[in-house]
């Protein structure tokens, strides 16, 4: 049965996000930021990696001393367009935008800026990162290592990270082309939602511990089974996701010494961040039409009988987004619990008491 639902106002849930981690000791402005990049995914529609995680994995992080409450983040140039940064166990959202803002300043003088991270945790979805670049003109590309919880092809057991990876580009009169994915069948939250709504996996998702596949979520939890790359299988290119997978690796445990997912030396989660400045390219003077001409060809493409009009990376989330800041967000019963089982060890009933929507 679908849990029920209720819409929150995002800026109540956004003040109440904020609240919850400056109970933990959070600073003011980094807990701002925080609930800031938090509720942009609910309001995308990425609710995998929205305030779902807020209690259990960021609010107990910061608790149990897992997550670092004032970070010393440090930065190391080591040319004028590369960085290393050390997150120092910091929230993740923090050291991130502070990573890609510091790519976007070298773009600005350079043309390109690259920042790799190390000692930092999970910083939520990509989408965010990226769209700070595309905001000033340019294209944001963003790579992150996950929790150890994906097999590799033929594989039986946890082996590398549910590695992400994020692409956003301005667009003309349409809205931003933004890519954010991981390149596997899915991740945990996503078998959460469906455990919760009794729903199963289509085969091909996750193997159990012996490599068999499973379509029951419960199973994949209490055995500790794996996610598949993309493609599942050696006939659907399985190699294709696995090697997107191990690239990422490369792109930020490898290059920032902390050697990634499978092997950790500096800290839970590593990161990379890439801002590029369209107009440092002498031939990039048409981007922004040549974009509007592209996104009208795709929707003007033809499509097979009863299939819906074709949409770009990033077009149904822009609409999602635009959407719930009218209407509120929809969160399901389990986060609803979450949230209010926080706020209750917090102090915070009044606050959450003012999320709901009419």
């Amino acid at each position: 049965m679908e849990p029920s639902r209720q819409k929150a106002n995002p800026k109540q849930l956004e003040h109440l996000v904020s609240l919850a981690l400056q109970q933990t000791g959070i600073p003011v402005e980094d807990a701002d930021l925080t609930a800031r990049i938090l509720v942009d995914a609910d309001l995308r529609g990425i609710d995998s990696h929205g305030v779902i995680n807020l209690y259990n994995n960021y609010i107990k992080g910061i608790q149990s001393g897992k997550i670092n409450r004032r970070p010393d983040i440090k930065v190391a140039c080591g040319s004028p367009t590369t960085a290393s940064v050390d997150g120092d166990n910091g929230l993740g959202f923090v050291v991130s935008h502070r990573a890609m803002s510091e790519a976007i300043q070298m773009a600005q003088q350079y043309g390109t800026g690259w920042a790799t991270v190390y000692n930092s945790n999970h910083c939520g979805a990509g989408a965010y990162y990226t769209l700070m670049a595309a905001e000033h003109n340019m294209i944001g590309i963003m790579y992150s290592t996950g929790g150890t919880t994906v097999t590799g092809p033929g594989g039986r057991s946890r082996l590398i990270g549910n590695n992400v990876m994020a692409f956003a580009a301005p667009g003309g009169k349409h809205g931003p082309f933004v890519l954010d994915m991981a390149p596997t069948m899915a991740i945990a939250n996503k078998l959460h939602m469906l455990d919760w709504a009794g729903k199963p996996m289509p085969e091909g998702w996750a193997v159990d511990a012996e490599g068999q596949p499973i379509t029951d979520p419960s199973v994949y939890f209490a055995e500790k089974g794996a996610i598949l790359p993309l493609g599942s299988t050696a006939t659907h290119g399985v190699h294709k996701g696995f090697g997107l997978l191990l690239m990422t690796d490369i792109l930020t445990g490898l290059l920032s010494g902390d050697g990634g997912s499978m092997f950790r030396r500096k800290g839970e989660e590593s990161h990379a961040f890439c801002a590029l400045r369209i107009d440092a390219f002498p031939s990039a003077g048409d981007f922004h039409e040549l974009m509007d001409e592209m996104i009208g060809r795709i929707h003007e493409a033809p499509v097979a009988a009863g299939a819906d009009p074709m949409k770009y990376p990033g077009e149904k989330e822009n609409q999602t987004y635009k959407e719930r800041s009218v209407n509120g967000i929809p969160l399901q019963s389990h986060v609803m619990e979450s949230l209010k089982q926080m706020c209750s060890e917090l102090d915070l009933i009044r606050a959450y008491d003012a999320l709901w929507m009419d």
